[in-house]
């Protein structure tokens, strides 16, 4: 049986969830790139299918992402997604110099594990569950593709709803990094989650 549709009082708590775990993120991301200003945006929360998502969070723009699924109370995947031009930026940030390949692929998974690890250690103190990431997969493809293929992951079909926390980030580095950070959780999972906050 599928978890009914939350109420508007509910995504406005899920909104939260993601702002005060995604703030955490963010400043975790703000100590990589040097102390940096990362400005992020109000998150947005999408209860749709994984076909459905990928239409309105993809598109044709070539992307890097990272994924990270959770390990605890919580059952969905973390997703990074930047252009490529941005990841490649990061890359060169992080590591003071212009890299690709092998090199660039690790820097970007451990920037990720950091950020997811700080994402999800903000949303365990909240609900006083332990969680946390698993080892990182890097993708590249259409952003339709990467977003599509990750909530496939997470519910098994095209036609499973997924409740999607998405919101942009913008770092002010030299040269600048700009992405998305996504939190999918499966549907059972999300009514788990504002159960333990008593909503």
């Amino acid at each position: 049986m599928n978890a009914p549709v939350p109420s508007e009082i509910q995504l406005d708590v899920l909104r939260e969830v993601a702002n005060i775990g995604c703030g955490h993120a963010v400043n975790a991301l703000a100590r990589l790139v040097g102390g940096k200003r990362v400005d992020l945006s109000v998150p947005q929360v999408i209860v749709t299918t994984a076909a459905e998502a990928a239409e309105q969070l993809g598109g044709d723009e070539v992307v890097t992402s990272v994924k990270l699924g959770i390990v605890g109370e919580l059952r969905g995947l973390m997703l990074f997604v930047m252009p490529s031009r941005d990841s490649a930026a990061l890359g060169k940030v992080l590591l003071g110099q212009v890299v690709g390949g092998v090199e660039l692929e690790s820097a970007l998974a451990e920037a990720a594990n950091i950020v997811a690890s700080a994402c999800l250690s903000a949303i365990g103190k909240l609900t006083r569950w332990k969680l946390l990431p698993t080892v990182p997969e890097l993708r590249g493809g259409s952003a339709r593709e990467v977003v599509g293929g990750a909530l496939r992951d997470t519910e098994g079909q095209d036609t499973s709803k997924v409740v999607v926390l998405e919101t942009r980030f913008s770092a002010s580095s030299a040269p600048p990094v700009s992405g998305r950070m996504l939190l999918v959780l499966e549907r059972d999972s999300s009514t788990a989650l504002l159960q333990r906050l008593g909503v």
